[in-house]
């Protein structure tokens, strides 16, 4: 390529949407950052801990907090001087720098301080003037991130993170306000502090909620679904009898948009129903054989966050709810795994009716049956084992190789800490899905093989509702998978930024 073609070649990034001028791109990384990179990645495979948060909502990104935490100096720094345009012959040196002076070190390990000027690459059309949040790593020889233009109401918000409480309600009251902010950086990330709270924390907010702009949130169809969520949460904790109509709206509304959400509009409504709102979710999702499976499967997501993180429902009701599943036998497994970890072992004589009853359509449901029995305390099951496994030994040798570490000792405890609970092998799933029937909703093939994860999920001692890594995994497989995509991205950018392939 000559000169020439090199000024006018542009590099687009589709991740970042950034157009960066070839030549003006620098082919030597920083050994600091790297280190600083692998390092990190070290650090929080092998020292993160695990934290339950909210479980109907989803963490989106870092809180800005979190970001702050990672990095040796944050500071917020005005824009002096614009980075000077690249040309042809600076094909080999580093990308111009735009120049900044510090007003304010929202953190700093050595250095640097107020009033000093720091250079780093800034992208995009800004103005000398503008205030940026700006982060480094490499104490005291930083190498600064790429400048994130701040507002003069967001740089305050920035300012104010230091001085909250690490975690507690307290801290939650803060970012409330900031919950549908029009400032859609703290919008952000004020709903991911709330996301990433656990459930207490949101309950220890209580009555210094605002209750009419929660309703007016939820109620509002232009909602963000994450956020609806977060809201219906929130109301749980704040809400009363009076609410109850509302959300038993949503629960009978046809409109699939508004009634997006429904493990959370069923959570919210038992919390502050109680017990008598089992019956009209007994009769619209677990009793009725024409309800769909997600609604189904929302109406059990709702019980298991009950009988775990709250009393509002006693256990054994809850368990009567599970119950009418039993009935359904084409959804069964997915409440088997609820009834071991709750030490349920009154279905015995009615799980083994499942077993011998089971075809085509239901037969995924005999795994987990012989998984209870293995570790059901009553003398009976192991006779029930022995005719069972005479009826189909398949399924026996299936059980076995799901839970080699189940059944036998009469200790549930062990045989749950030992392996998680899936139905079946997704492969058998999706091949004994069954057809559209009259009376029976069909399953799509799609939900078959997701049948395996979502009972899986289901052994959990929390009910979350987004995929969460197994608990036994070792921390150096997290390493291990972040070094390879680390790996491949690396190789890719150095790629691009060598010209590999590119004609010359």
């Amino acid at each position: 390529m000559n000169d020439e073609g090199a000024r006018v070649t542009i590099l687009s990034s589709g991740f970042l949407g950034i157009r960066i001028p070839w030549g003006a791109i620098s082919l030597r990384p920083s050994l600091r950052v790297v280190k600083g990179y692998v390092l990190s990645l070290f650090l929080v495979a092998l020292i993160s801990p695990p934290c339950w948060a909210c479980p109907f909502c989803t963490v989106t990104s870092q809180t800005l907090s979190e970001e702050m935490e990672a990095m040796d100096a944050v500071v917020i720094a005005r824009l002096t001087r614009l980075p000077e345009t690249a040309t042809a012959h600076t094909l080999s040196e580093e990308v111009p720098q735009g120049v900044f002076e510090i007003g304010d070190v929202l953190k700093s390990t050595a250095g640097p301080n107020v009033g000093e000027e720091i250079r780093t690459v800034i992208f995009g059309q800004e103005q000398v003037g503008d205030q940026f949040l700006i982060m480094g790593v490499g104490s005291p020889d930083f190498d600064w991130s790429t400048p994130m233009k701040v507002s003069p109401r967001a740089a305050d918000y920035l300012r104010l993170l230091g001085g909250l409480p690490e975690k507690g309600p307290e801290r939650l009251a803060f970012f409330q306000d900031y919950l549908e902010d029009a400032e859609s950086l703290l919008a952000r990330d004020a709903y991911d502090e709330f996301a990433r709270s656990p459930y207490s924390d949101v309950k220890g907010l209580g009555d210094k909620m605002d209750h009419g702009r929660l309703v007016t949130w939820i109620q509002d169809p232009e909602t963000a679904l994450n956020r609806k969520r977060l809201y219906l949460v929130m109301l749980s904790a704040c809400g009363g009898a009076e609410d109850l109509p509302m959300l038993e709206q949503l629960l009978r509304t046809e409109d699939r948009k508004v009634r997006a959400g429904l493990d959370a509009t069923l959570g919210c409504y038992l919390l502050l129903a109680g017990v008598d709102g089992m019956t009209l979710v007994e009769d619209l999702f677990l009793n009725n054989a024409q309800a769909e499976y997600a609604d189904t499967y929302a109406a059990i997501m709702a019980l298991r966050f009950l009988g775990t993180e709250t009393d509002a429902v006693p256990r054994e009701r809850l368990l009567q709810g599970l119950h009418c599943l039993l009935d359904r036998p084409e959804l069964a497994d997915l409440i088997i795994p609820d009834l071991v970890r709750w030490e349920d072992w009154s279905q015995v004589e009615r799980l083994v009716k499942l077993f011998k009853e089971a075809d085509k359509k239901s037969n995924w449901v005999r795994v987990p049956i012989i998984h209870f029995l293995r570790v059901c305390p009553q003398p009976e099951a192991e006779q029930h084992l022995k005719e069972l496994a005479k009826l189909d030994p398949d399924a026996i040798k299936r059980a076995e190789t799901f839970f080699p570490f189940g059944g036998g000792d009469g200790s549930p405890e062990a045989d749950l800490a030992a392996a998680e609970i899936p139905a079946q092998s997704t492969t058998e799933s999706v091949a004994s899905a069954p057809p559209s029937t009259p009376g029976i909703q069909a399953e799509p093939a799609a939900v078959a093989a997701a049948r395996a994860d979502n009972a899986s999920a289901s052994a959990g001692k929390l009910p979350i509702l987004h995929r969460t890594a197994s608990k036994h995994l070792n921390s150096l497989a997290y390493l291990a998978v972040l070094w390879i995509v680390g790996g491949v991205l690396f190789v890719v950018q150095w790629a691009i930024l060598a010209g590999v392939g590119r004609k010359v």
